[in-house]
């Protein structure tokens, strides 16, 4: 059964998605310019400790036949901290807890740039691009690249920052990403997950709203079809007296480990212009590669390897060309 949405709404989100691509979002009357102030508050802001709640429902079927999916909640505990601060990029690396705050995983990450003229974006089958963006497009806007939890891109985008009517929000260009992690090993229907993502600060934490559609490409990339629309509407609301402890042992133990992993994806982007990862297996995979590493010094006290060694261990999984 078709859940009900503004027809108009869901006609602008697929019009929108089809002409996927930068747009002048910014503003073009300096030719550099400082982030306010208010941005970098409202982006720092998201940092802290909170109860989330994950929620995502398939509204409508677009395709005839298409039977909706069961709707996905899930809550857990989530640490956010403040892993680079300059006045241009801020990080804020995401440490989720579940099983009662016993089990730790390193979660997302994202990034925020400044005017940002490089963007990383997802073509499906585990293939990405970095797009060079003319700096007059840019102007007053900030790019949120997410990276996924062994620190390779995910997806990025950028948009404006408003604070009128004393309410901070943030909202993206339609964005192509992989399969969610809650889909990606059961469903092969569809290649890439195009949305808007939206930020926007509450009086209880912050919020994580997405529109999603579910896009089915051909084996050369080209649109075939959507196939779903989705809302996902994620709730951050701050914990006053929790115990976040596991979650900070377990950063302060692998964040040197993390730190040269960024730099390392960062060195990849700035010089490929494109780039495959491979799928991998449950046995071998770089998600695995790098989380062996990392369990191994946060739970057994390993010595944090050097840069080279983990770029290598990187590299064994990269194509540096688009297959």
């Amino acid at each position: 059964m078709t859940k009900l949405m503004t027809p108009n709404r869901l006609l602008l989100l697929v019009l929108t998605a089809i002409v996927l691509g930068i747009g002048p979002l910014g503003y073009s009357d300096d030719a550099t310019s400082a982030p306010p102030e208010a941005d970098r508050n409202a982006i720092l802001a998201m940092a802290g400790e909170y109860e989330v709640v994950f929620n995502f429902e398939e509204q409508v079927s677009l395709q005839k036949g298409y039977k909706l999916t069961d709707e996905y909640n899930e809550e857990a505990n989530e640490l956010v901290l403040v892993v680079e601060d300059t006045p241009t990029r801020i990080a804020l690396q995401h440490i989720l807890l579940t099983g009662n705050g016993n089990r730790i995983v390193k979660h997302w990450k994202q990034v925020w740039t400044w005017e940002d003229t490089r963007i990383v974006e997802f073509q499906g089958r585990n293939d990405w691009i970095v797009k060079e963006v003319d700096p007059a497009l840019v102007r007053r806007t900030w790019s949120q690249l997410v990276a996924q939890v062994d620190d390779s891109p995910r997806y990025e985008s950028f948009g404006v920052w408003d604070h009128s009517g004393g309410y901070s929000r943030w909202e993206s260009l339609p964005t192509a990403r992989p399969l969610p992690r809650r889909e990606h090993t059961k469903r092969d229907d569809y290649q890439i997950l195009l949305g808007v993502n939206r930020h926007a600060l509450t009086p209880h934490g912050w919020v994580h709203g997405q529109d999603n559609l579910k896009k089915v490409i051909s084996e050369s990339g080209e649109l075939v079809k959507f196939i779903a629309w989705e809302h996902g509407l994620n709730y951050y609301d701050k914990v006053e007296n929790g115990d976040f402890s596991k979650a900070r042992d377990y950063w302060k133990a692998t964040s040197e480990f993390w730190a040269k992993v960024s730099k390392i994806w960062e060195k990849i982007e700035a010089k490929e212009s494109a780039f495959s990862i491979a799928k991998g297996t449950k046995e071998i995979s770089l998600i695995k590669d790098m989380f062996t590493i990392a369990d191994g010094i946060h739970e057994e006290g390993s010595a944090t390897p050097g840069a080279s060694e983990i770029e290598a261990v990187i590299l064994k999984h990269l194509s540096p060309t688009k297959k």
